[in-house]
């Protein structure tokens, strides 16, 4: 008897090893909830929530509003009097650890996690980035092989929860001074339009005719074929009127999706963006004169955001400077985007859609908005906690959360914990 009853205790222990073995710990255990308490709530899709709660759960938002109940053993973070809203999301940033990596065909394999403009970043409150890296084939008459890109979070330390997207876009190099790139660009889409046909014909008879071949075509072209199958959007860069217009012809005969970036006379032609559901990139502040030698508008204005608003046109909103750095003018990078879409409010959009420029239209734009750029219950918990209005200069981030963990924290802060408001 005492045999049999040790053999079944020893087949129960091997189970359990089994069983904990192959289950994960949060299968066994389930995750201690985070709750986010008496902050006002900038959801960004949902109006503001005074005095609100955010639940979190195994990384994402499980709960948000008002009298929430909280689990008694929830790890608790007092936001009262502060701001709780969405991380920033940078529609073009320019990291120096892919900068001087050479050439890089896979932003995968080739992110820092310890990099210092990383860390920089959640200091601003920047969770979600797209990048770009160079490549060896974006010079010479190539239009399409500015290297590769990507959206990543600023998961500082934790390498596997970086890559959000790859690849985002096309990288497009034309304009109208490109004439021999813009020729090689659209000579491409029609040799690539033409094998599609070919393509879709051979695929209705090849039942019937065995001996018919499937038609042939290049490497080269399969960034077009990804065009023409509306799988990526092309970006490019387009700041003068003439160039939106030729870039907005692509769309008319190619039916391709496009991001354009700058933009600086879009107000000019907004209509025409806006009827062909094209997005933008734009920088409020970029300056440039009139041109004297055109009868036309021309040139800048810091109406610009709100015009395009009016139109229809979505944009999302980055500084001068695409990168994190200590060193510059307030406003001028990344360490204070919010200065920049404030700039855009002076000239006369309105807070709401600004605030939406570097939240969840940027994360719209960079086709990650299932994830990120509002508070949600259901979308992943990278949140910020800032001491004042998102748009005031003096206003700091006081912590940053990314996956729902805590990965800023102003006090512990070797770049602003000596910075308070009595200073």
């Amino acid at each position: 008897m005492d045999k049999h009853r040790t053999n079944f205790q020893f087949s129960i222990f091997n189970f359990l090893a089994v069983l904990l073995l192959c289950c994960p710990a949060s299968a066994v255990a389930d995750e201690k909830v985070t709750a986010i308490k008496g902050g006002d709530l900038y959801t960004i899709a949902s109006g503001i929530i005074k005095n609100g709660t955010i639940l979190i759960k195994d990384g994402k938002i499980s709960g948000i509003g008002q009298n929430i109940e909280i689990p008694k053993d929830a790890h608790l973070i007092d936001a009262k009097g502060k701001i709780v809203m969405p991380g920033l999301v940078a529609a073009t940033t320019l990291l120096r650890g892919l900068r001087s990596s050479g050439d890089i065909s896979k932003i995968a394999d080739s992110l820092d996690p310890f990099d210092f403009e990383v860390s920089l970043a959640l200091a601003s409150g920047v969770t979600t980035a797209f990048v770009t890296a160079t490549s060896a084939r974006s010079s010479g008459e190539n239009p399409i092989g500015g290297g590769t890109n990507a959206v990543i979070k600023m998961a500082y330390g934790d390498l596997d929860n970086m890559l959000v997207k790859e690849p985002v876009a096309e990288n497009v190099s034309i304009s109208n001074r490109q004439w021999l790139r813009k020729t090689n660009f659209l000579l491409n889409l029609r040799r690539a339009q033409d094998y599609l046909q070919k393509l879709t014909a051979y695929q209705k008879v090849k039942d019937k005719d065995k001996k018919l071949e499937e038609p042939k075509k290049s490497a080269e072209l399969d960034p077009y074929i990804r065009l023409l199958r509306r799988e990526l959007p092309a970006r490019l860069e387009a700041s003068t009127a003439d160039d939106i217009l030729a870039a907005l012809e692509l769309v008319d005969e190619f039916g391709i999706r496009i991001i354009l970036e700058g933009g600086m006379e879009a107000w000019i032609v907004a209509q025409e963006i806006a009827k062909r559901d094209v997005s933008m990139v734009i920088t409020p502040r970029d300056k440039q004169e009139p041109r004297k030698d055109i009868s036309g508008p021309s040139g800048s204005t810091m109406g610009n955001a709100a015009i395009l608003k009016k139109a229809g046109v979505r944009f999302a909103i980055v500084p001068q400077g695409p990168y994190f750095g200590l060193g510059g003018m307030a406003g001028r990078d990344l360490m204070t985007l919010p200065m920049e879409a404030a700039f855009a409010v002076s000239g006369g959009l309105d807070e709401q859609t600004a605030l939406e420029a570097i939240t969840l239209t940027a994360a719209q734009i960079l086709g990650v908005a299932d994830r990120v750029g509002s508070l949600q219950v259901g979308k992943d918990a990278d949140i910020i906690i800032l001491d004042g209005h998102p748009f005031h200069y003096r206003s700091f981030v006081e912590f940053t959360l990314i996956n729902g963990k805590t990965v800023y924290d102003k006090k512990q802060s070797t770049y602003f914990s000596h910075i308070t408001h009595d200073n």
